[in-house]
């Protein structure tokens, strides 16, 4: 009677710790699912609405409309629908894709993923600007970064009126752009 007993006790435990394992894998397994939740991307429209700050992350999906011809490291996303006026984020790429984006990356979709980080500028900073643009012009350099974050000009407007306010406010806060982490291509 007792060894009955043992052995009904011991395949009691045995169950007991079997369901306990499958709920524990059960549940380790939902946490895992929980913790990788499809990130869903901005639209091009919303990350240009949103406030960030410095540092935030952020996953932007939009089309590549422009690749940098010297060296791709920086992608112009805007958005797919090209009726719509065109808005560009600056991408800039980082060592962690290879400090460069695929040269193939133009007309298609991207969703590139990275850390937001602020665009400022100052007088001095819109006069080296302008030095800057006048060489490129010269060299032949595209003007891509103005369709993101406008013109030597309006900068300057822009910076001007703020300094109307507040003389002492002497930076500009021109946009944001996306240091890149990780980018995907679509598959073909």
């Amino acid at each position: 009677m007792k060894l009955t007993h043992l052995f009904i006790g011991a395949a009691l435990l045995l169950a007991g710790a079997a369901a306990v394992t499958s709920c524990g894998s059960k549940n380790a397994a939902n946490d895992e699912t929980d913790s990788v939740e499809a990130v869903v991307p901005l639209t091009v429209e919303e990350f240009l609405a949103a406030e960030f700050t410095d540092g935030d992350m952020v996953t932007v999906e939009g089309l590549c409309s422009h690749l940098c011809k010297h060296g791709g490291t920086k992608a112009f996303l805007t958005d797919p629908d090209t009726t719509k006026e065109a808005q560009w984020i600056l991408c800039m790429a980082t060592d962690s894709i290879g400090g460069a984006f695929d040269p193939t990356c133009p007309g298609k979709v991207l969703t590139v993923t990275g850390t937001v980080r602020a665009n400022t500028t100052s007088v001095s900073g819109i006069n080296a600007a302008a030095e800057r643009m006048k060489a490129q012009q010269e060299a032949r350099h595209c003007d891509s970064e103005s369709k993101a974050f406008g013109t030597i000009n309006q900068l300057k407007a822009a910076l001007d009126s703020q300094m109307a306010i507040n003389p002492a406010d002497t930076t500009l806060v021109l946009g944001y752009y996306i240091e890149t982490t990780s980018y995907t291509l679509p598959v073909e």
